[in-house]
């Protein structure tokens, strides 16, 4: 295992198991339409570079031809000169016409890329997005796709129409039997082959540690402007940028260091082809004055000196680009090897009346911190579950477990009866509609945050669910009523609105089993009475899991259980639970004295 760690860190070893990886994936977006585009792409860039490469050839004999001279040959100089010309604007033309067809090509595949890469990566499990910054994963998402988009075009645009310019232009020197040439040739290329790959392999190195440096940076820009709120409270902008800035001048040297190796590569290879230039030019001077070339020859020789070294100080520069497009890709190839969430069931059964059970459940995080140790209740269907105690108690972890955000250490959670891991997610999740303590809306309408929880729900649900969550007097009185613009995670929304706009979300989704985790905490006495009154309407069908601090929300509970320290100390309903005069019922006097004392203060604000 050692070894293969160990292996796994050889640059070598990532660069093929990252282009193995990447032309895979290629293939499962590569669909008809996208090959035949890709297959006209190729035949236009070859017919492009073999009329640009025969080019010379009709200088060649243009020139030939007009120092023989004589009037007789006027026509055939004139057929010579049309076909040069035509030559060159038909290499111009098809160029545009392939780089129409590549396009399209091009377009459907990051199409199809993106989405596959997005659906990905909101398949994997909660932990994934945990350890990750959200402005990271979109720095990998854009770089991704930047870096395929790199690779596609280095090979399609500049590596093949290369190759085929080499091959015609040694094929023209052949019939011209200029072997010394051919010799010079490739001893350059192999001059070039050994500078070019040096460069990409350091730019390789380069490109990765500052790809690396760029998400950071991107991570950090993110993370402040999402929660610029928080930053304002605490006027914590200077700090914030001081961080930002000692990342981005890490990203700056990382960068420079790729472009240094760019540049030292570059006067590397610049050298080769003055040496290479000097020699084949004294060479054809020599052949010219012996009369064992032609001026004509001379001339294609000297035009092939210049039109090879540029296909071949291509090849150098698409060797880098596809160094920098595989750094790019490394990381959002290494988010595809990540091991998604499985949608299917594994004995293909679904949710019916929703009975839940617990048997003896622990979880832990950390083997030196457990967070539940040893859980056992049950919920018939139907039937309300209250769950109090004090924070960190365990409480939303709960929740976590029924929607398997993650999953016990040990222990069953049964769910009519079957394990609940081997229930289909789409189903499981589909019957559950959870109302979590911090609303997190989408930068839409109001309507569309709610009409969220069912795909396809109707105007008229969507504003059935408002009522039911004292949501849609509010929502009348705003200048764009339902189509009012919510804001960035809701920033327009005052804590309530967001809260009841959850609520109303998870109405109108109509599940089998509803989770309040703390759905009242943002809201008014008031309020929160008025909500309780619709949670218990909209959930007197369904098996009811309610998350709570203030006791209130829970004394209508068929069943309350008293979490601490991740166990159960007391369980019962709230009568039940007041007669035992534990941890409950302590807290509940305390609650009601406060409830009493915000009552006076409240008169008096009034009087």
């Amino acid at each position: 295992m050692a070894a293969a760690a160990e292996d796994s860190t050889t640059p070598g070893k990532d660069f093929r198991r990252d282009s193995r990886d990447a032309f895979r994936l290629f293939r499962t977006v590569a669909t008809p339409y996208v090959l035949k585009r890709i297959a006209g792409a190729t035949a236009i860039v070859v017919l492009t570079s073999l009329v640009g490469s025969l080019a010379p050839v009709l200088v060649k004999l243009l020139i030939d031809s007009i120092a023989e001279g004589g009037v007789e040959g006027a026509s055939w100089v004139l057929l010579i000169a049309g076909a040069y010309i035509f030559s060159q604007w038909l290499s111009r033309a098809l160029g545009g016409v392939q780089g129409y067809v590549n396009a399209q090509a091009d377009r459907r595949v990051y199409r199809a890329l993106s989405d596959r890469l997005f659906d990905h990566v909101m398949r994997m499990p909660l932990r994934f997005h945990l350890d990750r910054k959200s402005g990271a994963v979109s720095e990998i998402l854009s770089n991704g796709l930047v870096g395929f988009q790199l690779v596609q075009q280095t090979v399609l645009g500049m590596l093949l129409p290369t190759f085929v310019q080499m091959a015609t232009v040694i094929t023209v020197l052949v019939a011209l039997d200029q072997s010394m040439l051919m010799i010079m040739f490739v001893v350059a290329l192999g001059f070039y082959g050994a500078a070019f790959w040096h460069g990409a392999k350091r730019s390789s190195e380069t490109a990765k540690t500052a790809s690396s440096a760029q998400i950071d940076a991107r991570a950090i820009m993110m993370d402040g402007v999402m929660n610029a709120e928080t930053v304002k409270y605490f006027t914590a902008e200077q700090a914030i940028r001081e961080r930002l800035d000692t990342v981005l001048r890490r990203s700056e040297v990382e960068w420079l260091g790729f472009f240094r190796v760019r540049m030292w590569n570059g006067l590397l290879v610049a050298t080769i082809f003055a040496m290479f230039l000097a020699v084949n030019i004294l060479y054809a001077v020599w052949q010219v004055l012996e009369g064992r070339m032609s001026i004509g020859t001379f001339v294609l020789v000297n035009t092939y000196i210049f039109q090879i070294v540029a296909p071949v100080e291509m090849v150098g520069g698409a060797m880098q680009a596809l160094a920098q497009g595989m750094a790019f890709l490394g990381k959002m190839l290494d988010l595809f090897r990540s091991e998604p969430e499985s949608l299917t069931a594994k004995q293909g059964a679904g949710v019916e009346a929703f009975s839940l059970r617990f048997e003896d459940v622990k979880v832990s995080y950390r083997d030196d911190h457990p967070i539940l140790r040893g859980i056992s209740f049950d919920v018939p269907a139907g039937r309300t579950l209250g769950v109090v105690g004090a924070s960190g108690a365990g409480k939303s972890t709960l929740v976590r477990l029924l929607v398997r955000f993650i999953e016990p250490n040990s222990g069953r959670i049964l769910v009519d009866g079957r394990p609940i891991a081997d229930l289909s997610l789409i189903e499981l999740r589909q019957s559950i509609a959870v109302v979590p303590q911090d609303t997190v809306l989408f930068d839409d309408s109001i309507a569309y945050n709610i009409a969220f929880g069912r795909l396809g729900a109707s105007r008229e649900d969507v504003i059935d669910a408002a009522k039911l969550a004292q949501l849609h007097e509010s929502i009348m009185k705003m200048p764009d009523g339902y189509e009012t613009k919510v804001g960035e995670r809701g920033l327009k929304l005052s804590g309530g609105e967001k809260q009841r706009v959850s609520i109303a979300r998870a109405a109108v989704k109509r599940p089998k089993m509803y989770i309040f985790d703390e759905a009242t905490s943002s809201l008014d006495s008031r309020t929160e009475q008025d909500i309780l009154q619709n949670i218990r309407a909209i959930s007197r069908d369904s098996t009811t899991l309610i998350i709570a601090h203030r006791l209130s929300t829970v004394v209508h509970a068929d069943n309350i259980i008293v979490l601490d320290g991740g166990r159960i100390i007391e369980q019962g309903n709230h009568e039940q639970l007041l007669v035992l005069d534990g941890y409950y019922a302590q807290l509940w006097r305390a609650q009601q004295a406060q409830d009493r004392e915000s009552e006076v203060l409240d008169k008096m604000d009034v009087q």
